[in-house]
């Protein structure tokens, strides 16, 4: 059949074309295969199902003809990070000690999705189990910047953030532990939500009271986040979490509301004090005031008043890997990442005492957010200190600027995004310019539990501005 390239195209447009006969499923699919083959040198597919793609959108193809109806995703096409558990279709968490896993239930969240009459075509590339926020495996390789290969995507959603950035399909799914999906959509130029803990079903995970990871959207355009996670936020009985909401799922489209005019809107530029890249400070300050035109009520503070407690959440998470992980560690060793081995040691060295502080700790920086948001509408901040590190970039190693040593990753780079993982409260990476070397540049806005609508609103207020989501990297043109 011949191919239909809709990169750049809302779901909205899809559906439509679809819906209304006037491209074939399969056609669409046929499209974003073929761009498949052009993104490999940026390796963001871990794995790819061409023909179970190609048996799904047949498969739509015969149901319209039989004049069905459609769900909201109809033969919108698809990719879930290698994290999530697809029935079917390898899910190996990049890992060695994985590659031949073959999942016999869907994780509820893609399950959603692929009920709304999505085409799920791959899972997209991170990390061995998503241990840090560079996407490298001894398994899947490197997942280069869409902006410049000699760059890192980002982490560990990288290969989601790349796959939007390249047209590969509107969505993808990705996961955020730390800000693993607000940094990579960051370095790569697309918006990436992190919703409400709650708000979408993580059923998966052995610790649902104390896990930091949610399952989020990233999107070219801002609606489509929407559109997303409208149809992944049904929740399920083994997550408690989503039962704090009931059981209505979140709904897109909402109010048109102005989300800038008269909010009261506190920038933190650093949280603790320590590097901003100057091109992410001008973009920065260009982003007050385009606010400040639209009306906004804009105070700043200085990030080192507030205790973010950034070690209590490398704690929680280093204690949970260990307990899942650890036998892997003791009798496969060889076969892990050298960086994950050395990640899961950190967490063989945290003791009890030190998890009954972190998890204490936890509330107090929930109740700290919280005390802020009775002032302001909405918390804004760079998404990482500077653009995209290189490709080389070791997670242990320190972040080199001007051939100076600024910290370590998680002191120097992502601050931003590691609070609200454990907080709880919505965020999102919304892309705005480029550096001079040409590599983009995200913004950061967190808002109170439950405002994700105000959040992506938000981003289309800016997108209306910037144009963003109709931007490709060189030679991956929009195809229209």
């Amino acid at each position: 059949m011949p191919a239909q390239d809709f990169a750049g195209r809302p779901i909205a447009d899809i559906v439509t074309a679809f819906t209304s006969g006037k491209v074939a499923a399969r056609d669409i699919v046929e499209g974003v295969l073929e761009r498949c083959k052009r993104a490999e040198p940026y390796n963001p597919i871990a794995t790819l199902d061409a023909d179970g793609a190609r048996k799904t959108a047949d498969a739509l193809d015969a149901s319209r003809k039989q004049g069905a109806k459609f769900g909201a995703l109809a033969a919108v096409p698809v990719s879930a990070k290698d994290l999530i558990l697809t029935k079917g279709l390898r899910t190996a968490f990049a890992s060695l000690t994985m590659k031949d896993n073959i999942p016999t239930v869907d994780a509820s969240a893609i399950g959603q999705w692929t009920a709304a009459d999505a085409v799920l075509f791959a899972k997209t590339t991170t990390p061995e189990f998503g241990h840090k926020v560079l996407t490298d495996s001894r398994l899947h390789g490197v997942t280069r910047n869409p902006w410049n290969r000699e760059h890192t995507s980002g982490g560990s959603s990288g290969g989601a953030a790349v796959s939007v950035a390249l047209g590969l399909g509107p969505i993808a799914m990705s996961t955020d532990g730390a800000g693993s999906g607000r940094i990579p959509a960051a370095c790569c130029g697309v918006y990436g939500l992190k919703a409400t803990l709650g708000r979408v079903p993580h059923e998966v995970p052995p610790d649902q009271f104390g896990q930091l990871t949610y399952l989020g959207v990233m999107a070219r355009h801002p609606a489509d986040l929407g559109a997303g996670l409208a149809s992944m936020s049904r929740g399920h009985r083994d997550d408690p979490w989503t039962l704090a909401i009931g059981r209505e799922p979140f709904a897109w489209p909402q109010g048109s509301d102005d989300p800038i005019a008269g909010k009261r809107i506190t920038v933190i530029r650093r949280m603790t004090g320590g590097y901003l890249d100057p091109d992410t400070e001008a973009r920065l300050d260009a982003a007050l005031a385009f606010l400040d035109k639209r009306g906004a009520r804009i105070k700043e503070m200085d990030g080192r008043e507030i205790d973010w407690k950034l070690d209590v959440a490398r704690l929680i998470l280093r204690a949970n890997q260990i307990e899942r992980f650890g036998e892997i560690l003791k009798n496969r060793r060889a076969d892990l990442d050298p960086s994950f081995a050395k990640t899961l040691d950190e967490g063989d060295a945290v003791d009890v005492v030190m998890l009954r502080r972190a998890l204490m700790d936890r509330t107090t920086a929930y109740k700290s957010v919280q005390k802020l948001f009775a002032d302001c509408d909405l918390l804004l901040t760079p998404t990482v200190a500077t653009p995209a590190p290189l490709a080389t970039q070791d997670q242990f190693a320190p972040l080199m600027v001007d051939g100076k040593p600024i910290g370590d990753l998680r002191a120097a780079w992502y601050t931003y995004t590691i609070p609200f993982n454990m907080t709880g409260h919505p965020a999102i990476s919304i892309p705005y310019g480029r550096s001079k070397a040409g590599l983009p540049i995200g913004i950061h806005f967190v808002a109170p539990w439950y405002a994700e609508a105000h959040l992506i609103q938000l981003a289309q207020a800016f997108d209306s501005e910037t144009n963003a989501s109709a931007e490709f990297p060189p030679g991956f043109a929009a195809g229209f």
